[in-house]
């Protein structure tokens, strides 16, 4: 298929209150703050507004809709005009899947033990002859599997290398790249909508598609530069960015609006693809929120990092500076991450000497991150400047922190560092290094630490997604209109 196959259908739409939205994220969006914010933005604006993304959010569930596949009916709520139909239909298991199922859990672990503990009970040929038997078929099926994952993985990545030569294939790859995409489309597919909001490369292709099927028109929202999100990382160059940039290069061009986190990721999108307009700029800004004042501590200087703990992020490098730092100094570290990361973190704190200055502590709900934060001093982030993208992020937490009221230590990149210096933040550093960061926290002190907080109050009142949510808003009302005209 090529992108004229998902041109929208005609519509005719009315801008202004009723106005109907369908925001699709492979997320959990309650707990996904840029989503989260979109769609509230959409609703106080007085439009329909229905979510679609993964379960399991730990957020309190917002005014509007968020649809998943644990939907078991169409929920209701007032103001809300949709059209929900029924699910479709499953499909038909093979005929062979119970045998299947039935011969892997027989050769599972946990069956193995229970054959054990049955057949030592019973002796004899049941001991000598049946388990062994059994164990033997156990060990071929595990050898046998090998081979299989290999090949599998082999003709995955050819066909990733191919979408180079040919870009439609890329959207063959793309509804057996996950689970997930297949399940958010199915329940999309329940909904009626004006327009269908993308958030990140990985909706875009499933936007376009439900803009065709369902009518409607189709604007993609990026919280990443996906051409080079990876871009540090040689495997995902060679495997997976051929298929990245295709499913953009095919999608974005008819995208009624494109909007970026920063004005250089929007930049470089309109140059990457000759978009035929300018996209916009939509920051990752906080809702305002009313935060006082604390003085800094001359004792304790509580620095604090929040965000998914995960690797690429400068942690391992910044958990090895703090014995260089100040005594006043301790660190935290806070959000979800995968458990066998953090226990090695945990790992590395205690090999240093370092449990009593540094916590790694559970995520808290994104509607609490800034009041959260607000109790700490300095925000922190050692993200390394390794790749393009990186030179583009303007992430969450920067502007979180900025919200708490606390002073900033940062590396060293564009985007952030204009900011910082435009309202006098805090520091900079150039390189993810012990000696680098620790050199940046031990400039400071109790009296700037609380000049940079006191700016970051003040500069809170114009970073702030009130503010910010105004031009995404008048974007795509603006869009309505121009569609309602052009339908006329």
């Amino acid at each position: 298929m090529t992108a004229s196959d998902f041109a929208p259908r005609a519509y005719v739409a009315s801008a202004g209150p009723g106005a109907r939205i369908c925001i699709i994220a492979l997320s959990a969006i309650a707990d996904d703050p840029r989503v989260r914010r979109q769609a509230e933005a959409f609703h106080n604006a007085g439009w329909n507004v229905v979510a679609v993304g993964l379960p399991g959010a730990r957020s309190a569930a917002p005014e509007w809709l968020i649809l998943t596949r644990e939907t078991r009916r169409a929920p209701t709520a007032a103001g809300c005009d949709l059209a929900l139909g029924t699910s479709p239909a499953a499909p038909e298991p093979s005929p062979c899947a119970p045998l299947r199922a039935g011969i892997k859990a027989w050769l599972s672990p946990q069956s193995l033990s229970a054959l054990d503990r049955r057949t030592e009970r019973y002796g004899g040929l049941a001991r000598d002859i049946l388990r062994p038997l059994v164990r033997l078929a156990y060990r071929l099926r595990r050898i046998l599997a090998y081979p299989v994952r290999l090949v599998r993985r082999v003709i995955i990545g050819v066909r990733l290398l191919a979408t180079r030569v040919r870009p439609a294939i890329a959207q063959e790859i793309y509804w057996s790249f996950s689970e997930n995409i297949r399940q958010i489309y199915d329940c999309a597919r329940r909904v009626d909508a004006e327009v269908w909001l993308a958030n990140d490369w990985t909706m875009l292709p499933l936007a376009a598609r439900l803009a065709r099927e369902k009518g409607g028109i189709y604007c993609y929202d990026t919280h990443e530069f996906a051409a080079e999100e990876y871009g540090n990382d040689r495997s995902w160059r060679l495997w997976r960015r051929p298929m990245v940039c295709a499913l953009e290069r095919e999608f974005i061009g008819q995208a009624a609006v494109v909007s970026a986190v920063s004005a250089g990721i929007a930049e470089r999108l309109g140059k990457l693809y000759q978009l035929p307009a300018a996209s916009i700029t939509i920051r990752n800004t906080p809702n305002f929120e009313p935060i006082a004042f604390h003085p800094t501590s001359p004792d304790r200087i509580r620095v604090l990092y929040h965000g998914i703990v995960t690797p690429g992020r400068g942690l391992e490098a910044t958990i090895d500076s703090v014995a260089a730092w100040r005594l006043q100094f301790d660190l935290t570290i806070r959000g979800p991450g995968d458990e066998n990361y953090l226990a090695a973190l945990r790992a590395r704190i205690s090999e240093r000497g370092l449990t009593d200055r540094i916590t790694i502590a559970p995520p808290v709900p994104m509607t609490a991150l800034v009041r959260e934060a607000a109790a700490y001093d300095i925000g922190f982030f050692a993200l390394p400047g390794s790749s393009r993208h990186n030179e583009f992020a303007l992430p969450n937490k920067f502007f979180e922190y900025i919200m708490a009221g606390l002073a900033l230590c940062l590396t060293e990149l564009p985007e952030m560092a204009r900011l910082l210096r435009e309202y006098k933040l805090g520091v900079t550093f150039r390189s993810v290094e012990l000696v680098a960061i620790a050199t940046a926290i031990n400039a400071l002190d109790p009296a700037n630490i609380d000049r940079y907080k006191r700016n970051a109050l003040a500069a809170a009142r114009e970073l702030c997604w009130e503010r910010e949510s105004e031009r995404l808003i008048k974007a795509y009302e603006a869009l309505l209109d121009r569609a309602a005209l052009q339908a006329a």
